[in-house]
């Protein structure tokens, strides 16, 4: 005969509830470790709002679809945590924060061409934007002409704070508690095929200060702008990053890691100033940086500054083989038109009659002989031989007083 089984212990009521609040308190605790992991967290100024969650509770003790709504309500909190960053933060990868709105909303603070560059705020506050002609022409820039040729030289133009904030009336300077911009550079024109043509775009790099209410205080980097095929220019530093754009962006990055370090071991009273000290610091770096590569690749050709960014070919050793070269090791290709300078181990850079460089390549001796031997690579005389060597050494110094960062 089996022994009549016991009753359960039945727990008391506080004991229950003591355990669920663990439980509850557990789960915010995660909610809020899933929140400090997104990206832009810490950009968040507001407190953000709760979200409901919903569970079903079995009384088998099987834990019968428990996988499923738990991957549900991983998801829906993922996205809420995600839609809240995205309006509480006051720094939105490729938006311009708006004081009137007091948000970063892509219907106010993005371009809508891919020419528009950011151009200060407007009396309220609102985000201007303009072509990079029209504002090279506003600044007065003294290289806004190089904007409207077909040299490819990219134009850097850096402006401060206090300019791109002049139109703003006092009544929306208040909102600038807990974000700030410090200042920018825009770039332009770059090119992007698009349908078999060249459609050129400009590129807004501002360096934000941002707060959050627990009163952190760091500095971020916002790339804003629209390529030429409607994807944000965000896509491009991702998916190309031997373009210049991403090595620039990945420069300055470092260098905000390393500032925001310092920010935190300081005392409250003094981050703000640092912070601000230190952005312009770097603006200016990134402006003069910029400078030094246009001067470059001013000197180049678009061709040969794209297989300079592939690094698949000698393009890089043209400067220091041209300096070095002697009027012997010119030759002129009859069938294209140009010329070719001879550098060790094989290299050859190639300069068209403008005297710039239009692109670099290897080859075995053998190769090398056999177009002189078809008398497709003729040698020039002494004197024919050293006016291309002038001719493009020329091109380089001019390109190194070509366009220059405000």
């Amino acid at each position: 005969m089996s022994r009549p089984r016991k009753n359960p212990k039945v727990p008391r009521r506080e004991d229950l509830l003591q355990e669920l609040e663990l439980l509850h308190a557990r789960m915010e605790e995660l909610a809020r470790e899933l929140f400090l992991s997104r990206p832009h967290a810490r950009d968040v100024t507001r407190s953000l709002p709760s979200c409901e969650v919903s569970l079903s509770l079995g009384f088998n003790g099987r834990g019968e679809g428990r996988r499923g709504q738990t991957e549900e309500l991983l998801k829906k909190l993922e996205s809420h945590i995600d839609d809240a960053i995205a309006t509480h933060a006051a720094f939105r990868p490729g938006v311009v924060y708006s004081f009137f709105s007091e948000e970063a909303n892509p219907a106010e603070g993005c371009p809508q061409s891919p020419r528009d560059v950011f151009a200060g705020y407007s009396e309220t506050g609102v985000p201007r934007f303009l072509s990079m002609l029209e504002y090279g022409v506003e600044k007065k820039h003294a290289a806004v002409d190089q904007l409207t040729s077909e040299s490819g030289t990219i134009v850097t133009i850096k402006s401060g704070r206090d300019e791109l904030l002049s139109k703003r009336l006092p009544d929306f300077e208040r909102r600038n508690r807990n974000y700030d911009i410090r200042g920018q550079i825009v770039l332009g024109y770059f090119t992007q095929k698009v349908a078999e043509r060249e459609e050129r775009f400009a590129v807004t790099i501002q360096i934000v200060r941002s707060s959050t209410r627990s009163r952190v205080v760091r500095l971020g980097l916002n790339a804003i702008g629209l390529l030429p095929d409607g994807r944000p220019v965000l896509r491009l530093i991702i998916e190309e990053p031997e373009h210049p754009l991403a090595e620039l962006i990945r420069h300055a990055d470092r260098s905000l890691a390393r500032i925001n370090q310092e920010l935190k071991k300081l005392p409250s009273g003094k981050r703000l100033p640092h912070a601000a000290m230190c952005a312009d610091e770097l603006l200016a770096e990134m402006a003069l940086g910029q400078g030094r590569h246009s001067r470059r690749e001013s000197w180049r050709t678009r061709h040969a500054s794209e297989r300079a960014r592939t690094r698949t070919r000698p393009t890089g050793c043209a400067r220091s083989d041209l300096g070095r070269a002697r009027p012997q090791q010119v030759l002129l290709d009859k069938q294209e038109k140009t010329f070719i300078i001879l550098g060790p181990k094989g290299r050859i850079h190639v300069f068209n009659e403008g005297g710039r460089h239009v692109t670099s390549l290897q080859l075995e001796k053998r190769a090398i002989d056999q177009r002189q031997a078809r008398k497709r690579w003729i040698a020039l005389d002494a004197e024919d031989g050293q006016a291309v060597l002038d001719l493009a050494r020329k091109a380089f110094k001019e390109a190194g007083r070509g366009a220059r960062a405000d």
